[in-house]
């Protein structure tokens, strides 16, 4: 009998616990982003110390700066996840909800929410699709700051793919064909590469060549200082992610939207 390789081999399995009968509490997934390896046991203490008031919080190492976090409900896990990003060691740690039905390489572990401040739009343009399409290259659009709250700046939720550039920004078409540069910044911004723009890279260890003449390069203004944390969600459909390397021109918001 010719023997079946094990490639073709697929097992059904049954579900044989019940949640109730599974460890109490709730599971998320923290990620510190970086390409060395963190002293796992430093990155415990500052995220004990970060979360000392939300109660009994466990956290397990499970691989290369990756950690399984147990917290006792679904309050504690959504103010952790709420406040991502969070910082360890300067660098950016982001945290997911971990389903039961999914297994750990299954969690997308590389996208992360941030707020951003939008920085050139007038007040009379912030409207929610217009604010779309700015984004459209930076991120999948979550949710959006009431305008009306005229900070001098538009406030986003945006998850970003941290395998691609951050978005720096991009132009923007005035009347009589003026064009104005609308400005990305990031809060919570940790390190990142000013070579190349992504979250976990070094400077000396990028082999990215430097922006070149007519790009706006990376720096420490694309870290958005702080503000007063008042925000309104808005729903609004996804959008898609896109490459953030060199300016782009957005659609021309003056003429097609008002």
């Amino acid at each position: 009998m010719a023997n079946s390789g094990v490639d073709e081999l697929v097992v059904q399995l049954n579900q044989t616990l019940e949640l109730s009968t599974m460890e109490q509490g709730v599971k998320l997934v923290g990620k510190v982003f970086t390409h060395k390896t963190l002293n796992k046991w430093g990155v415990r203490n500052i995220l004990r110390a970060a979360w000392k008031e939300l109660g009994e919080v466990e956290i397990k190492w499970v691989r290369e700066n990756v950690f399984i976090i147990s917290v006792k409900d679904e309050s504690v896990a959504s103010r952790i996840i709420e406040q991502v990003p969070w910082a360890v060691m300067k660098k950016v740690f982001s945290v997911v909800k971990w389903p039961p039905e999914l297994a750990l390489e299954e969690l997308v572990l590389d996208d992360v929410p941030f707020w951003v401040q939008i920085r050139g739009i007038p007040l009379g343009l912030a409207s929610l699709e217009n604010i779309q399409r700015v984004t459209k290259e930076a991120g999948k659009f979550l949710a959006m700051e009431d305008p009306g709250y005229a900070r001098g700046f538009v406030r986003i939720r945006l998850l970003v793919d941290t395998e691609k550039p951050l978005f720096k920004g991009c132009w923007i078409m005035r009347d009589s064909n003026k064009e104005t540069w609308v400005e990305f910044r990031y809060k919570r911004l940790q390190d990142f590469c000013y070579k190349c723009g992504r979250i976990g890279h070094i400077n000396t260890e990028c082999s990215a060549e430097m922006s070149g003449e007519g790009v706006v390069a990376y720096g420490e203004w694309i870290k958005a200082p702080l503000v007063r944390d008042v925000a309104i969600s808005t729903r609004a459909e996804p959008v898609g992610r896109g490459n953030a390397g060199r300016p782009v021109r957005c659609a021309d918001l003056a003429s097609r939207l008002l």
